[in-house]
């Protein structure tokens, strides 16, 4: 993964990987800096990268560090693959759990085909009404492929807003079998075919699945979107989907104060009665059991947000957040 946000969370998603079966986790830090990097050094199987302009200069001799997120994902997680002694590599953000409903081991070594990708169908995280002690809590809302009066009926009013019945992503994310000449995407594999890249052939997982936290607190969903129209717009457009933009849109034309976001919020992710009974209707909304918390690490929302707010002194600039 690549990340730059908060160390309780990067912590917390290393932690649940190497304790639900990972041999080791890769963390590229976006910012070299990072207060993070001596905490996840210390842990046993957490190999960590600073991702700062000597990095980037052998990575890319004479460009340096990529303006574009996703290529910047895309490049470590290719070096992660030149570097682990794991047999297979996931790529996954720090906002996502792998889930396995069974274990998911004995899947791969089911794979006869050294250049299929397997893919994790992902879920993402609905806020409960009353606000929580933690940042995880809540249900998940499954990937659908509903036809459109469906589409209306189950995520209404906010349809346009998804792609594959989600606001962020409903490809998933994927893993490859190391060294068999895929190269891995954020979300998908690619394989060389003649003399280009192809899309690899993909199995989907039945063992296993993605849990997406698409921002862990509203503050955190908000620093996302306005983070987005910071960035310049050819980079914009190469990374955001119309469905996501069309969020950002909705989003930055009701929400100048801490209030409006809470209540835009709550208004998108909220587990409202309405919601539940829609998606409810045709099967998209699961309880799953999911706690990665551990006792050394504070999950409340309230450390959560002073953290983000700490990494990124340009949010109290443009919203007031005291309050």
């Amino acid at each position: 993964m690549t990340v730059r946000e908060p160390r309780a969370l990067v912590e917390t998603n290393v932690r649940w990987h190497l304790a639900t079966g990972a041999a080791e986790v890769f963390v590229f830090l976006d910012d070299p800096d990072d207060p993070a990097a001596d905490a996840l050094e210390a842990l046993s199987g957490c190999r960590v990268q600073r991702c700062g302009p000597a990095y980037w200069a052998k990575r890319r001799p004479n460009k340096g560090r990529p303006a574009s997120q996703m290529r910047r994902q895309t490049l470590n997680a290719n070096v992660a693959q030149n570097r682990t002694s794991s047999e297979w590599l996931f790529h996954v953000d720090a906002d996502e759990f792998i889930w396995q409903d069974r274990p998911l081991g004995p899947e791969l070594a089911a794979m006869t085909d050294p250049e299929t990708e397997v893919n994790l169908p992902v879920l993402e995280r609905l806020f409960p009404v009353a606000p929580a002690d933690h940042i995880f809590a809540g249900a998940f809302r499954a990937t659908g492929t509903l036809e459109e009066a469906e589409a209306d009926r189950a995520y209404a009013p906010f349809a346009d807003f998804m792609k594959r019945g989600q606001y962020s992503h409903g490809a998933g994310k994927s893993g490859v079998r190391v060294g068999a000449g895929l190269r891995l995407g954020v979300h998908n594999a690619t394989v060389r075919r003649g003399d280009g890249w192809r899309r690899a052939p993909k199995h989907v997982s039945t063992t296993a699945r993605l849990l997406h936290f698409d921002g862990l607190t509203p503050l955190h969903w908000a620093m996302k979107f306005l983070r987005y129209r910071l960035t310049p717009a050819d980079v914009q457009r190469a990374i955001l989907q119309p469905h996501r933009a069309a969020q950002i849109d909705w989003m930055l034309a009701r929400c100048d104060t801490a209030e409006q976001i809470r209540t835009a919020h709550q208004t998108l992710f909220a587990l409202t009665p309405e919601r539940v009974e829609a998606l409810g209707a045709f099967g998209l909304i699961e309880e799953i059991p999911f706690d990665p918390r551990v006792p050394d690490l504070d999950l409340s929302p309230e450390a959560f947000d002073a953290d983000i707010l700490q990494r990124n002194p340009w949010l109290r600039e443009l919203v007031d957040w005291s309050g």
